[in-house]
């Protein structure tokens, strides 16, 4: 660059020289004018559009934003390698813990500290680094990182907002509502950008619904504040909630007897087991949920890690209630999951006459003995015992246990994921699986197809797009197969299908 700089003046000076020795004439002064303007626009240009690192900064920021982690890495660790510099060692950090590589990314994120970053950019440095410490178990370690983050002098703090909320997720997980609930009400009190916003109203919601079903609607149903913009760098860590808020708005709406039964099913899906079980306590006694209610607030007891006094009332509700269908199932769950397959198959036999879901539980049993050919007939004898309203559900579930244990997929799997397709046809996961079918079978057109149909349903799964892309490679369209697996790996970053697309990126000639 040096020498660039240094040759371009020489130019500006021998031009200059040149013309000064023909200013003896009004023409020759008018040329001389002239050619040093153009000299000095020329000089001018080369220091104003000469590349600048910052520039290449910026672009990658662009593709981080957008969501285009995959490139986003690639151009970050060749900035950090050529500058040494804090900043791009910071982004390096950062797109590494939203793509999981939660080792790599505290490694980047501790080095850009020690680097030197501004009072923002170390803040952003450590709400990524606690990302990355809970990603690795380290609770303790991620929530001091988070403790750390320094509020600004006068208002509004831009990360303040985020840090309470990111503080309320942590506490939510470990089942401390009181502490999550405080937590996302000193969030909202932030100048919080509106997603961030929203999932603060979701969560007050979701947690006030435990006891105030009335308020827990009008909360979710409150529009939200003008806000200020949202930094599109924080973006990856803001949790994916999906339709939860619309689900949840459906439960609050149900009559009040259904509403218990169908809160404690919400809650227990999405590991709240506290908040489960006290919802299932509420099941009146001599309703027609009653006895199921209790059977799942035993599952429930057993699911959040008191196995034994779980155990305990499985097994006394089933003694009191030998013909409650659900209880005895839940037991046997709970025993398959401990290893105990002879006290499962012994519950599993008292379930009779068997149904769909009988069936289904003797699936998962020989699945556990890895009897594969057991556990397909099981699955086959669902479908058949299905109704008919069902019927597309079962031959989904048959499909994908083809699928994920390749056993007899195209004997077996796929036909059921066409039927599923018959029953279903506007079913992205359904779509989805009958492309993975294909795919496995070699029918890469097919597969290629229904992958596109599937996206067209749901444009943000990242397995149909590797499946498109997976296809689109065996059909020799490489452009095409590259972008999409670059797309899978872009849509679940954290996830076995961003390794499975890279590793498929990888093979690509």
């Amino acid at each position: 660059m040096r020498n660039a700089r240094l040759a371009m003046l020489a130019f500006v000076s021998r031009i200059t020289g040149f013309v000064a020795a023909c200013a003896r004439n009004a023409l020759a002064r008018f040329v001389f004018g002239l050619a040093a303007a153009l000299a000095l626009a020329a000089l001018a240009g080369f220091f104003i559009f000469r590349p600048d690192p910052r520039d290449d900064l910026r672009a990658a920021d662009r593709l981080f934003a957008a969501g285009r982690y995959h490139d986003a890495l690639n151009q970050y660790a060749l900035l950090s390698a050529q500058s040494g510099e804090a900043r791009p060692a910071l982004r390096l950090g950062m797109v590494r813990a939203v793509r999981g590589e939660y080792d790599l990314a505290e490694r980047a994120l501790r080095r850009a500290m020690q680097l030197g970053l501004n009072q923002t950019d170390y803040n952003m440095a450590l709400l990524y680094l606690g990302h990355s410490l809970l990603g690795r178990n380290q609770a303790a370690l991620g929530l001091d990182s988070w403790r750390l983050v320094e509020g600004c002098g006068s208002p509004p703090c831009p990360y303040d907002g985020v840090r309470q909320l990111v503080q309320a997720e942590a506490a939510l997980a470990r089942g401390e509502y009181a502490v999550a609930e405080g937590g996302y009400e000193r969030a909202l009190a932030q100048p919080l950008p509106t997603d961030w916003q929203g999932l603060a109203r979701y969560r007050q919601a979701l947690l006030l619904a435990a006891r105030d079903p009335t308020a827990a609607l009008r909360t979710v149903q409150a529009a939200l504040p003008t806000s200020p913009p949202a930094d599109p760098l924080l973006a990856p860590l803001l949790p994916d909630t999906g339709s939860d808020a619309a689900q949840l708005m459906t439960i609050l709406q149900a009559e009040a007897t259904q509403r218990p039964q169908m809160l404690g099913q919400y809650y227990l899906d999405r590991n709240l087991f506290g908040l489960a079980e006290a919802q299932f306590a509420q099941v009146a006694p001599g309703s027609s949920e009653a006895l199921a209610a209790s059977a799942y607030a035993a599952y429930t007891r057993w699911r959040a890690g008191d196995r034994q006094r779980g155990l305990e009332r499985l097994e006394a509700l089933v003694q009191a209630h030998p013909q409650e269908r659900r209880a005895r199932t839940l037991l046997a769950l709970a025993y398959l999951s401990q290893d105990d397959a002879e006290a499962a198959r012994s519950q599993l036999e008292a379930l009779s006459p068997a149904d769909a879901d009988t069936h289904l539980a003797w699936a998962n049993w020989y699945v556990t003995q890895r009897d594969y050919v057991g556990a397909a007939d099981e699955y086959r004898r669902a479908l058949e015992r299905a109704a008919p309203a069902e019927r597309g559900r079962y031959a989904l579930l048959v499909a994908r246990f083809h699928l994920n244990t390749s056993y007899e997929i195209c004997s077996f799997g796929l036909p059921a994921a066409e039927m599923a397709r018959r029953t279903l046809p506007d079913d992205a996961d359904v779509l989805t699986t009958l492309a993975a079918s294909h795919y496995q079978c070699g029918e890469f057109a097919a597969a290629a197809e229904t992958a596109r149909a599937a996206l067209a349903r749901s444009p943000n799964a990242p397995d149909a797009s590797f499946y498109l892309g997976a296809a689109l490679t065996q059909l020799g369209d490489q452009q095409a197969a590259r972008l999409a697996l670059v797309r899978a790996a872009d849509l679940a970053p954290a996830s076995d299908w961003r390794v499975r697309a890279e590793l498929a990126l990888a093979q690509m000639p």
